[in-house]
């Protein structure tokens, strides 16, 4: 399963594996500004207390909490709240949920993260409990918090500020780990860890602007990349967003525009980066291999609408799948950008 949101305030939950439309939920106030999904309960379909939980965001600070049960009944609202109406810039579901609460991490635009917990059982179910806060001690000026990721174990949060910094927090000691600081200092719009939870990969939707890849450990930048340079070797033609064409060198450059999303793979191998122009997958440890460049077949040969440059850039890319272990594994990720009404869902071979 994953998730999509569109320009229309509603979110959509896809079955990959049945090709269909499993939920749509009940729109919500403002543009959906984040989406995500888990299983509570356990993944065995005829377990009749599991659901699917999906945690919706919006850009006027309302989070919603729906459900979809086992039995593939209509989707039911949990729960609904609004954050001081800042914008919420990433809701997840945190890994600790269980059939006694789920939990979720939500970022705002006011500099904010918080545990937020809704009652299944043992208490008083309807209300989105506040557990704990994180807020920087000794700042400056208040932190404008522009994207947000979780680490896969749950126990560490990426927040992204408009100033191009990154706040690495414990959430376990609720205190600040560690700060990044990209090269380009601007806004970071998109933030995502590698399953294995050693590096995480960030970016602004600003354009022109690079990826960063962070080794986590060691809190330092380790690969850059330009997604409008050629393939092979970065190199670009000073050609505008959204336009192909060859480089200096000869060789075939392919230009996706703005940045929207960057995803890791399950095996922590690829790292796939999408545009408004399409999606390129690279390989994590020598990021000039490019392994594939996704270009719909509308968009080649064309130049790319402009879209508002001023404001965040909004769309996604997702795996699914366990990884590249064996042949029999289906791998595939999804992706969409703003000013497109399809998403689209790519095969991959386990074997390449």
């Amino acid at each position: 399963l994953f998730e999509g949101k569109g320009r229309d305030g509603q979110a959509v939950v896809y079955d990959v594996g049945r090709g269909v439309v499993l939920a749509s939920l009940a729109k919500c106030p403002g543009l959906i500004s984040s989406v995500a999904g888990a299983v509570i309960g356990g993944k065995d379909d005829d377990n009749a207390s599991s659901f699917v939980a999906v945690v919706t965001g919006s850009d006027e600070g309302t989070i919603r909490l729906h459900s979809l049960p086992s039995g593939r009944d209509e989707p039911a609202l949990l729960a609904e709240r609004n954050f001081d109406s800042s914008p919420v810039v990433s809701a997840v579901i945190h890994p600790s949920s269980d059939d006694q609460a789920v939990r979720m991490i939500v970022a705002t635009r006011n500099g904010k993260i918080a545990l937020v917990k809704y009652r299944l059982a043992g208490g008083e179910r309807g209300a989105l409990e506040t557990v704990f806060e994180l807020t920087r001690q000794g700042k400056e000026k208040e932190d404008v918090y522009t994207a947000g990721a979780l680490h896969p174990d749950g126990l560490i949060y990426a927040a992204g500020t408009d100033e191009g910094t990154i706040f690495i927090w414990d959430l376990k000691t609720k205190a600040l780990a560690g700060t990044l600081e990209s090269d380009d200092q601007q806004s970071i719009d998109c933030i995502a860890f590698s399953e294995n939870g050693y590096h995480v990969a960030t970016s602004s939707s600003a354009p022109s602007t690079a990826i960063q890849i962070w080794d986590l450990r060691k809190l330092q930048s380790i690969a850059t990349i330009h997604p409008n340079g050629s393939d092979g070797n970065g190199d670009g033609d000073g050609k505008e967003d959204g336009q192909s064409g060859d480089d200096a060198n000869g060789n075939t450059r392919v230009d996706i525009g703005r940045i929207s999303s960057v995803a890791f793979d399950p095996s922590g191998v690829f790292l796939a980066y999408s545009g408004e122009g399409g999606t390129k997958v690279c390989m994590v440890k020598n990021v000039e291999d490019v392994v594939c460049a996704l270009i719909p077949s509308k968009t080649k040969g064309r130049k790319s609408k402009k879209k508002d440059e001023a404001g965040p850039f909004r769309g996604g890319v997702v795996w699914g799948g366990v990884g590249t272990a064996g042949a029999e594994e289906k791998v595939w990720f999804a992706s969409g950008c703003d000013g497109e009404r399809p998403l689209r869902i790519w095969g991959v071979s386990a074997t390449e």
